[in-house]
Order: structure tokens, then C-alpha cells, then sequence
């Protein structure tokens, strides 16, 4: 698979509270992004993201299901972000989202928290792989939210020409899902993710923006 990631602060946010993983050798990419109005977005993107890395060096081996691993992981991470805020006050109620992918063969694994999506692009339609945590606004289910946290997982077959897309609110709030399609679609996956980041500051930027491309 090729891989192509890119992360920007955008023109309102003082920080980028967006955290990436991309570990091709491992086939696992993922995007996380520190809760809004909660304290300390991007240490608990940052926590969260180790916690995944780490988890790397127990990964699924090759004839075990990545959606049990991917769910550990994610547990995992929920407690690394909870104890990493620990009694201190000031970090009450930090929390991010989190969507990861591990792609293997023919075979694709995602799981997510939270508003972060994942969409695949076969043959120029966009289908998302991701159904937003979330009601009204509030983000129902993220690490380090204190209640129970149950990630969502899909499996997937591929196809050679399929480009899978892992991306922040900061891109879908700011380029609709026509417009996601059409610029997934651009030249190869550096290019794609580019187009993407570009066209979400081009509309205004008022986000973090974080995409990860993999064509497969």
C-alpha cells in the first residue's frame, strides 16, 4: 500500500489538537482528535496515539482478527488518556476521538470513536466506513470520556484501486461529501491528501485538519 498523511492547525485553533499514526510496515494508520471544549485536546490526542503505537509491538498476527486487536488497542488507549489526566483538575475531562485502520492483503480493519471518519473510494463513489458518535453537537462515546466506551468495527474486502481515506472533522466540516469524492480521486495519494487539506483551509480553515490517503 502507499501512504500519504498530513496534518495542519488551520486559521482560527492557536494548536493542532489533531494527532496521526501511520506505521506502513505494520499496515495500521490512524487519526485522532482532541475533544472540543474539553481541556487539553492535544495531549489527549497525543496519549492516545502513543498508547496505539505501543500497542503496535503485540499487533495482530497474521491469522488473528485485527478487530479484537484494534479493540484492545482502543481500550487501551481509554485508559492511557484517563490516567494521563489522572486527579489533576486542570486536565478534567480531556478526551479525543480516534478512527484506525489496519490493512493487510485484501483485507482492510477500522475501528473509531467519536466524529473522526473513514471513507473508501472504489471507482470514483464515496462510501463511508464510519457512523458518527454523536447527537446534536456532543460527542457521545471518545477516549477518556468517563463512560463506557464501545468502539465501532468494520471489515473490508479490497480490491487493487481502492484508496481508503482517515480523516478529523476539521476536513467533513468544511468540504462536503461530493467534494471529499472528487478530490480523493486526484493523482496519487500525496496528491489527494493535499488537495484535501487545501480545500478544507481554502473554505475557511476554522479547524485542526488532519487526512491520512492509502491506496491499495
Amino acid at each position: 500500500m502507499e501512504v500519504a498523511a498530513r496534518t495542519e492547525v488551520g486559521y482560527v485553533r492557536r494548536r493542532n489538537e489533531d494527532s496521526l499514526l501511520v506505521d506502513e510496515s505494520a499496515g495500521v494508520v490512524a487519526v485522532a482528535d482532541g475533544l472540543g471544549g474539553h481541556p487539553c485536546g492535544d495531549l489527549a490526542s497525543q496519549t492516545a496515539v502513543a498508547s496505539l503505537r505501543d500497542s503496535l509491538g503485540a499487533g495482530p498476527a497474521a491469522d488473528g482478527d485485527a478487530g479484537d486487536w484494534l479493540t484492545a488497542a482502543l481500550f487501551v488507549a481509554h485508559r492511557a488518556v484517563l490516567t494521563e489526566a489522572g486527579d489533576d483538575h486542570d486536565r478534567a475531562g480531556m478526551a479525543t476521538t480516534a478512527v484506525v485502520a489496519v490493512v493487510g492483503g485484501v483485507q482492510a480493519t477500522i475501528a473509531h470513536v467519536g466524529d473522526s471518519r473513514a471513507y473508501l473510494l472504489r471507482d470514483g463513489d464515496l462510501r463511508p466506513l464510519t457512523r458518527d458518535h454523536g447527537l446534536g453537537g456532543y460527542i457521545t462515546q471518545a477516549l477518556g470520556l468517563d463512560r463506557t466506551m464501545i468502539p465501532d468495527v468494520t471489515h473490508l474486502e479490497l480490491m487493487a484501486g481502492d484508496r481508503l481515506l482517515l480523516c478529523t472533522d476539521g476536513l467533513t466540516n468544511m468540504v462536503d461529501d461530493k467534494g471529499v469524492a472528487a478530490l480523493l480521486g486526484k493523482g496519487d495519494a500525496t496528491e489527494a491528501t493535499g488537495a484535501l487539506v487545501e480545500a478544507a483551509l481554502a473554505n475557511g480553515g476554522i479547524d485542526n485538519v488532519t487526512v491520512i490517503v492509502v491506496d491499495i
